[in-house]
């Protein structure tokens, strides 16, 4: 069965009236569009009224940061890092906390895990929006590596 094209195109000129909630009967083939009327398919409707009160809420994303700041998903679980005006670094994540300073895009720090402690470094990629590192654990250096959720 074939469907002839000014069928397929007032099909879908009416599912596109239906859509937009419009109350007007399509135009077809034999109700031109006068000199003394307009297009008004690519202007905007205007507000109901019920929007004009009750304006749509708009979700903020997180802007990009600049640092280190903030919470992490990484290897080793949720990190939490915070800087003050010095530069001076302090973290807390499920197994202790660190304690370090930042150098550019670079931490240098001392983590605690209890009565474990050692050294670590995390070089944060130019964005800050991941991070490779490594923990030092009695000599053996493990991966720490993350990324803002």
């Amino acid at each position: 069965m074939r469907i002839a094209p000014k069928a397929v195109i007032f099909i879908a000129l009416l599912a596109t009236i239906v859509s937009c909630g419009g109350e007007s009967e399509p135009e077809t083939a034999d109700s031109p569009i006068t000199e003394n009327e307009t297009d008004t398919s690519t202007t905007e409707d205007p507000l109901t009224e019920d929007e004009q009160e009750h304006p749509q809420e708009v979700t903020e994303t997180s802007p990009l940061t600049a640092g280190p700041e903030g919470l992490w998903d990484t290897t080793i679980g949720h990190l939490e890092l915070a800087v003050d005006d010095s530069d001076n670094v302090t973290g807390e994540y499920p197994l202790g906390t660190i304690e370090g300073t930042l150098a550019g895009n670079i931490i240098e720090f001392n983590y605690f895990e209890g009565s474990l402690s050692g050294e670590g470094t995390f070089i944060f990629e130019d964005d800050f929006n991941s991070f490779t590192g490594i923990q030092n654990i009695s000599g053996t250096e493990l991966v720490w590596d993350g990324r803002r959720p």
